[in-house]
């Protein structure tokens, strides 16, 4: 081929050149959570986040930054470049495909997801919440940083219920979820058993139970259980209950929000402990 019929060399678009193809995919399915080096990675979207996480201990194993937040944010980002495995600055067209948000809030980052592990039956502890099925990520964040605040030691998950790490969940949590210990269990009735034979009271919340939450404040180990947001709670879970407890109220709509309910209802198992 003659050197003027020689097709024209395509330019290298350097926006591309910034991130291959593999890691923007990689980064943008960490929404769904994938692999790092053999163990589960989550998503961080957001400075308020990413250093929640910092500072609970959790290490990122990569950030990714726009230029004009490195420019604004000097200090951290110099930290980050020391602490996290990898950082890197990109365009403002490349960021958009790392993040789902609207608003791309100029920084993502990927971490390892916390391996909180379950306390022993036999290890003290005040509350424990469990949600056997809770698939709305709005109201389980909400959830997850209502028991932070109120100082619930472990919040159980059944198997099919929402991800704990899912971004919705995580920015709904305002970062709680990196210090809470939240754990999702295929085994929840047996672990329920198992707690119950070690001297845990436990209280299922239902719609028309045999007693008011006003009253459920006290001391010992504890285990509150609430149902889902359609379904209420299965027949096993409820006869594993100790009591069902219900929130009095007026009652002219159909339920509460069930981050509403559960605010009332932790809120009322934990009063006292912090008063004063």
């Amino acid at each position: 081929m003659s050197p003027k019929n020689k097709r024209p060399t395509k330019k290298s678009d350097p926006d591309k050149s910034e991130i291959s193809r593999f890691e923007k995919k990689q980064i943008r399915w960490g929404l769904r959570q994938f692999k790092i080096a053999g163990s589960e990675g989550i998503l961080i979207e957001g400075i308020k986040l990413i250093e929640e996480a910092v500072a609970a201990g959790h290490p990122l194993e990569a950030v990714w930054v726009t230029e004009a937040f490195a420019s604004a944010n000097h200090e951290l980002v110099a930290h980050l470049e020391e602490s996290a495995q990898v950082l890197r600055r990109v365009s403002p067209r490349t960021f958009r495909e790392l993040t789902a948000l609207e608003t791309p809030p100029g920084i993502v980052a990927v971490a390892e997801q916390p391996n909180f592990i379950f306390r022993n039956a036999a290890d003290p502890y005040s509350l424990i919440v469990v949600l056997p099925l809770i698939q709305d990520p709005g109201n389980l964040g909400g959830i997850i940083r209502t028991a932070d605040y109120f100082g619930v030691d472990e919040l159980w998950l059944g198997p099919n219920s929402a991800d704990p790490y899912r971004p919705k969940v995580l920015r709904g949590s305002m970062g709680a979820t990196f210090r809470l210990p939240v754990i999702r269990t295929d085994n929840l009735l047996e672990r329920l058993r198992s707690f119950k034979a070690n001297g845990a009271e436990i209280w299922a919340a239902a719609a028309h139970g045999d007693g008011s939450c006003v009253k459920i404040a006290g001391s010992g180990s504890r285990i509150l259980i609430l149902g889902s947001e359609a379904h209420g709670l299965e027949a096993e879970v409820t006869e594993l209950a100790d009591k069902l407890i219900t929130i009095p109220g007026a009652k002219r709509g159909e339920s509460l929000n069930l981050s509403i309910a559960a605010g009332i209802l932790i809120h009322q198992a934990t009063s006292g402990r912090w008063e004063g």
